[in-house]
């Protein structure tokens, strides 16, 4: 799922909707204002906690929160932020996540903007 990127694209308004994968940030379409989806997080409490708390006190792209992802746990997938729920499931890779969020989160937008009637037609996919 990082080699795709899912445009989508609301006709009546022009605003447009976009998974920021890896496919996404060739495309050159990143210079717009981001917001985050989801959160992929450890499913142990403790674990999590101290991810929490290290995200909080750090920068993203510090090398202690490039540490959090390397923890070899149990992931799930919090896509709250943008109404979603938490997925069912436990990944034990957090690329596997990743790919799950990423597949999860294009549905998500594609299938309830076309069932709110903001775009007419179903997705077109963008191979990188």
């Amino acid at each position: 799922m990082q080699n795709e990127a899912t445009l989508i694209i609301d006709l009546a308004t022009g605003d447009c909707k976009m998974v920021l994968t890896k496919a996404a940030k060739t495309l050159h379409l990143t210079d717009s204002p981001s917001r985050r989806a989801s959160h992929i997080i450890p499913r142990n409490f403790v674990l999590r906690l101290i991810f929490y708390i290290t995200r909080f006190l750090v920068r993203d792209d510090s090398r202690l929160a490039q540490w959090t992802r390397t923890w070899g746990c149990a992931w799930l997938i919090d896509t709250r932020p943008v109404g979603g729920p938490i997925l069912d499931g436990v990944w034990y890779n957090r690329l596997a996540a990743i790919d799950a969020e990423v597949e999860f989160l294009n549905r998500w937008f594609i299938w309830r903007d076309y069932a709110s009637n903001k775009i007419s037609k179903g997705p077109r996919k963008v191979l990188v």
